[in-house]
């Protein structure tokens, strides 16, 4: 996604098939950012991706997915590997499970690497920065101070859901996977209003 010139800021979304959360989120996340117009940070050129710690090449995303973000309907699923990881200035994966699976790739990258709920959650208060790197970095310099409760039963009594995690709903009923992927693309907005929030040009 182009919004103006000079350096390019890169986030990268990931989850184990790519092809139902992260797609939903990076095309949340993008459609956000670029609702707002320009975004400061010497009006850098934003890259929007995502990727699948366990994907097979090329398929589709789900139809909630599309239904719920229609931009995401061109997508076609990619299997992660280090240089995309090592490509991004911010990665934002949709579970624990997946954060390991990136540090694994590239273990440099866990300073930059996130939850979305856990982005969301150090990113309050607000951080001052003016790039993607010294975002991640005043994310990263929180770690430690989140005061997170006990893991949930998830309604449906089948499994235990992390506070950090965006569970797979995928096979899950149709009701549960669009609720559980509405709420990933609420949260994948509200992290691209938090850097146009936070994210300012250098003077």
């Amino acid at each position: 996604m182009g919004m103006g010139f000079g350096m390019t800021e890169s986030v990268l979304f990931v989850c184990e098939q790519n092809i139902c959360r992260s797609p939903l989120m990076a095309a949340a996340f993008e459609g956000a950012l670029r609702a707002g117009g320009a975004l400061g940070a010497d009006e850098a050129e934003w890259v929007v991706g995502s990727a699948g710690t366990q994907a097979s090449a090329r398929r589709s995303p789900c139809s909630y997915t599309v239904e719920i973000e229609p931009d995401a309907s061109a997508h076609l699923s990619h299997r992660l590997d280090e240089d995309d990881v090592e490509a991004a200035g911010l990665v934002i994966t949709a579970s624990l499970a997946e954060r390991s699976g990136v540090a694994r790739l590239s273990a440099r990258s866990r300073t930059r690497t996130f939850t979305l709920r856990e982005a969301l959650m150090l990113g309050e208060p607000p951080v001052v920065a003016t790039s993607l790197a010294e975002y991640a970095a005043a994310l990263d310099s929180r770690r430690g101070t989140l005061e997170l409760s006990g893991r949930r039963t998830l309604p449906w009594g089948r499994a235990e859901r992390h506070p950090l995690d965006v569970v797979d709903v995928h096979l899950l009923r149709p009701g549960i996977h669009r609720k559980g992927l509405k709420a990933a693309d609420a949260d994948a907005r509200l992290l691209a209003a938090r850097l146009r929030r936070d994210l300012s040009p250098r003077s």
